[in-house]
């Protein structure tokens, strides 16, 4: 298997599934890792010849980091030491086959799916609360453990993990009970689960994203590190704006009515933008900025679906409109994990002046946002407002992984 392949189960080493897969700590702490976009995270991650069973074959890292070259290993606390020194060896093989960059991670974080404070997993019932914490341990080391109702403990009461660990399979694996690992017994024969890239079809999104669908899919694909879990879902967030914009005639009468244009200076100005939008293939400061315009779509209402494709040096550059734009596009793709290459769906909204109702002087920028969806966990409707990083988005689409 080449370097970064994550089909693990086409070539599964199983001494180290038994050792790194006895528990279900491993699935929840990758998971979670899994869901942090911006590092382009990986999970199984190939590396050749690290294999800890077999000398010369392919090995699987925990975890790993494509945007900042970090491996890391999942361990429970006491074993910490072995955690850094398998991290360590991952790394050392890593250099050689898939390139200079790969170091033991440092800088591992939980996401905030159950309220921050280092918790990936939380079951309540029957008068208990149990909670997974995880933590960045020495270089390469990410360590686990349980707090029952408070309290820290050093193992589980054995009903209790038992209890436990059929909930997580329940939540994690899309297709009831996995297919055991040979050679162990429950409750430690979990294999690790599938992760498989997202599909989204003309029927999971409105239907005036359908010219945007292929781009789409490359983006989910690149920004949601390729890979979700088998049994995960995608939603694809628009900012309410650029929602309302399209979809919403009444809430459109209403900007439009703001904007103090009537319906055809506000075709005009969506026609002017576009031209200027796709002349940026031949400006100089569209290039010096990182940014190439590949398609440029009129949506409705003067919003416009931008394709453009990320340069190797990505900066804000320019004044007037198409400075507004870079500037736009420069800060949404820096919170995002988009690589170098790769091409970004943006939505633009063109702002004329009071003086000139047809020449954009600027634009407003949002880029569609990707939140993965656990298993187990209902997938939001098509329309659906939410509430992301302090901002009003709505669900536009639903990308979900296909079968086998």
């Amino acid at each position: 298997m080449s370097c970064g392949g994550i089909a693990w189960w086409r070539s599964p080493d199983f001494v180290a599934l038994l050792e790194r897969h006895g528990t279900v700590e491993h699935l929840v702490v990758q998971f979670d890792f899994l869901v942090q976009v911006q590092r382009d995270a990986r999970a199984e991650f190939a590396i050749p010849g690290s294999s800890k069973s077999t000398s010369g074959q392919t090995g699987f890292a925990d975890i790993v980091s494509i945007a900042t070259g970090e491996i890391w290993e999942i361990k429970p606390e006491r074993l910490e030491d072995n955690a850094v020194k398998e991290a360590s060896r991952y790394a050392k093989f890593a250099k050689v086959a898939c390139g200079s960059q790969w170091r033991p991670g440092t800088s591992y974080s939980t996401t905030n799916l159950f309220g921050g404070g280092g918790v990936v997993y939380r079951l309540e019932g029957n008068g208990n609360k149990a909670e997974l914490i995880a933590y960045q341990g020495r270089p390469g080391a990410v360590l686990y453990k349980w707090r029952i109702n408070g309290s820290e403990v050093s193992s589980l009461i054995p009903y209790f993990a038992w209890a436990l660990r059929q909930q997580i399979v329940k939540d994690y694996f899309a297709v009831g009970q996995p297919q055991p690992l040979p050679g162990a017994k429950p409750p430690n024969n979990l294999p690790p689960p599938k992760y498989k890239p997202p599909v989204l079809t003309p029927d999971g999104c409105i239907p005036q994203l359908g010219p945007l669908l292929p781009e789409f899919i490359r983006s989910i694909r690149s920004i949601c590190a390729q890979t979700v879990l088998d049994g995960s879902s995608v939603a694809i967030l628009l900012n309410s704006a650029v929602f309302n914009a399209i979809f919403g005639p009444g809430i459109v009468a209403n900007q439009i009515a703001v904007m103090q244009v009537k319906a055809d200076p506000v075709q005009a100005l969506q026609r002017t933008a576009l031209t200027m939008l796709i002349a940026t293939v031949g400006i100089p400061g569209a290039i010096a900025a990182g940014w190439l315009v590949v398609e440029a779509l009129p949506l409705a209402a003067g919003v416009i679906g931008l394709v453009v494709r990320v340069g190797g040096t990505v900066a804000a550059g320019g004044e007037g409109a198409l400075g507004s734009l870079f500037s736009g596009l420069s800060n949404a793709v820096a919170r995002t994990a988009v690589t170098v290459g790769s091409a970004v769906v943006a939505f633009v909204i063109p702002r004329a002046s009071m003086a000139d109702s047809k020449t954009p002087v600027a634009f407003d920028v949002s880029i569609a946002k990707f939140v993965v969806i656990p298993p187990g966990r209902p997938a939001p409707r098509v329309g659906l407002s939410v509430n992301a990083d302090g901002g009003d988005w709505v669900v536009a689409g639903l990308a979900r992984t296909p079968p086998d």
